[in-house]
């Protein structure tokens, strides 16, 4: 794919997305979607699905219920309203589907701590109040973001995009090897392909998540391109948790044993986050730099302005 035809590309997605957010609180069928997106019923269909992976009412579907689990958890508001601002004539068909994606009822969803309100999607694209076009609910405490909200909301923004990229490229490219290998860490491997680069962006969020929540890592991940990009979501939605409930509770400083090390070793939460987003953030640009060399150039400097500019649009 050329840079022209690329950029095309990312342009139908936006404009899809575009339609969905600014039509969340309405009623409104397939047809009416298509006609604000300015495309046939039928060509909008086929290329929502095609570019996504979802049909749009399916997609809109599960954006309306992470937003509602986003907003039983974070707010005392009525289950039943929620039920109602979610599109669903009455609590009965709401607490099925919800019950259905989330495996308890509203009810019993609200009495748990820290749940994930993310669905399982191969696109990667979830409700997300503080970054997304969607209408944000009323929560409680103050919504304004910090500075470690915003590296680890580009971090992951930059990676799904480095990873798109890198899914214009062939297996060999993929595994060709860099002239200049990068070893940021001493005691890890040197990361000599761009698949490697792309992949430790991804295992390092995995094996902290894991070092956190005292669990394995599971042997031989998927370094396809699909295969990241779903462990990507999977270990961001975990980590973006983490970060969360260090920033509420003031954990920065509490510790943890992470006894994947041998032998086991312990660190702060604060210590912990900051060592992520450093060394993601030198993975980013080597692999910026390695898709340049595959003529692959119009991602800009892995600059956090760049993604704050790009959520406000």
């Amino acid at each position: 794919m050329d840079t022209e035809s690329r950029k095309r590309f990312e342009n139908q997605i936006d404009r899809l997305l575009q339609v969905i957010a600014i039509t969340l609180d309405e009623e409104i069928d397939g047809k009416a979607l298509a006609e604000k997106a300015y495309f046939s019923r039928f060509h909008f269909q086929r290329l929502f699905r095609r570019v996504l992976g979802e049909t749009p009412g399916a997609f809109r579907r599960r954006l309306l219920l992470e937003r509602a689990a986003y907003t039983i958890q974070e707010t005392a508001q009525e289950i039943t309203a929620i039920a109602f601002e979610s599109g669903y004539e009455s609590l009965e068909g709401f607490s099925r589907a919800f019950r259905k994606c989330y495996g308890v009822s509203p009810s019993h969803y609200r009495r748990l701590s820290s749940q994930r309100y993310h669905l399982t999607t191969a696109n990667g694209i979830h409700y997300a109040p503080r970054i997304s076009g969607l209408r944000r609910p009323n929560r409680k405490g103050n919504e304004a973001m910090d500075l470690t909200d915003r590296l680890i909301q580009h971090d992951a923004w930059m990676t799904r995009r480095l990873l798109a990229c890198a899914a214009t490229l062939t297996e060999e490219q993929m595994d060709c090897p860099q002239l200049s290998p990068q070893k940021p860490l001493p005691f890890e491997t040197p990361e000599a392909t761009l698949r490697q680069m792309l992949n430790r962006m991804v295992f390092t969020k995995e094996v902290w998540v894991a070092a956190v929540n005292g669990r394995k890592m599971e042997d031989n991940p998927d370094t396809t391109i699909s295969g990241m990009l779903k462990r990507l979501d999977n270990a961001f939605t975990e980590f973006e948790k983490i970060v969360n409930t260090v920033q509420k509770d003031g954990k920065w400083d509490n510790t943890f044993v992470d006894e994947l090390c041998v032998p086991a070793e312990t660190f702060s939460y604060g210590g912990m986050i900051a060592h992520v987003i450093t060394f993601s953030a030198f993975r980013r640009i080597s692999a910026l730099k390695a898709l340049e060399s595959f003529g692959i150039d119009d991602l800009g400097y892995g600059d956090p302005i760049e993604w704050e500019r790009a959520s406000a649009d």
